[in-house]
This record gives structure tokens, sequence and C-alpha cells, in this order.
């Protein structure tokens, strides 16, 4: 049977998509690329991973609608023509679509409900370069750099990220931005927490 790469499991236990519709609607999830596979994150939990070698296609999905509203108000103050001038309220979703064989050689399509169109274009972005051989090169790089970057102090790690590290990632919803493609008011992007700045050297945003 197959396990969290697949659709078909074992009695009781649920597969990926399973994990990702169960995540509350209001809590974010992350899709961070390794050298290996895409890890799924809700919060600190690791919900499971699709392996790169079997990615095949990645597309969003547009879910957003406006939704009409005839208020009681509206129609004692407009009459009748409440129904040509409703209240209007926009709802913004969107879902990541994965499309990725398992190691068994099945086919199978994974969504992620993502609440903003930033986000989810930011996600999109994050995937799609995991596509192409010069994507996946530049992030098998970046494996030696983490092994030798683990042996520095905590304290010497955050003097030097903010101090040469183009890259910063946020610690509420653990997406990295490069710094330069970041908007002006030092807050992130996906979640709108601001960032830490812990060498106080390097402000950005200004």
């Amino acid at each position: 049977m197959k396990n969290v790469f697949g659709n078909k499991n074992r009695i009781g236990i649920p597969n990926l998509q399973d994990l990702l519709d169960a995540v509350p609607a209001d809590q974010k999830v992350a899709c961070l690329p390794t050298p290996e596979a895409l890890v799924l994150y809700a919060g600190d939990k690791e919900l499971g991973r699709i392996p790169l070698d079997g990615l095949a296609d990645v597309s969003l999905i547009d879910d957003s609608s406006v939704q009409k509203h005839y208020t009681l108000s509206r129609i004692l103050t407009i009459g009748p023509l409440v129904l040509l001038f409703p209240k209007k309220t926009f709802h913004e979703a969107y879902r990541l679509c994965i499309q990725w064989k398992d190691s068994e050689g099945g086919f199978n399509f994974t969504y992620i409900r993502i609440a903003t169109r930033t986000m989810a274009n930011h996600m999109l972005s994050a995937v799609q370069r995991v596509l192409t051989p010069e994507g996946r090169k530049k992030l098998a790089q970046t494996t030696p750099k983490t092994i030798e970057w683990e042996a520095i102090t905590e304290k010497q790690q955050r003097q030097l990220s903010a101090e040469t590290s183009p890259f910063i990632t946020c610690g509420n919803c653990t997406v990295e931005f490069r710094k330069t493609d970041l908007p002006p008011g030092g807050k992130c992007p996906v979640c709108g927490k601001r960032f830490n700045n812990d060498a106080g050297k390097d402000r950005w945003w200004k």
C-alpha cells in the first residue's frame, strides 16, 4: 500500500491530501523545497513530502469568489434597485496544484489551500524553480553550506545572516525571501508580521 506519498493507505492512516484538507482554514501551509523533496508543514508539524524526482507540473487555481448581499438597510433605502446594486464581498482563495509520481509509479494530484494572491504567487514560484535543472542544482549546492552553518553558534548565525545573507526568513510563517524583492516597511508579504532584525545594522526596508 502507498504511504503519505500516494493516494492509497492502510486503514486508519491518512494520506497527504487528507492531512492537507484537515488543516484549519486559518492556518497556513508552508511548502519548503529541499534537495530531495518538497516538505509540507502546518505550523511546526510536518505533513508529508513530495519527492523532487517525481515532480511533473505545478499550477495555480483561483477559487476566489464575489458574494452579493441584499441588506435590509439597502432595501429600505433604494427599494427594488437593490437588485441592481447589491453589496459585494470579495473572498480570496487559491489552490496550488502539484502533479507528481510516487515511487510506485502512481500519478498524484496534491492541492494546497492558500489564502492570498501574494502567498500563492510566492509558493508557485518556489515550486517552479525546482522543476528546472538549474533550480535543482542551486538547491543541491545549499546542502554543504547548511551543514557548515549548523556548526556555528546561534548568535553568530544571527549576525552573519543579517550582515551578509541576501535572503531573510520570516520567523512566523517560515517563508524565505530575497531582501531585494521585498516591499518597504519590514513586514512579511505572506503573513504580515514584522521581520526580526537582531543585528540592527541591515535595515534593508528603509
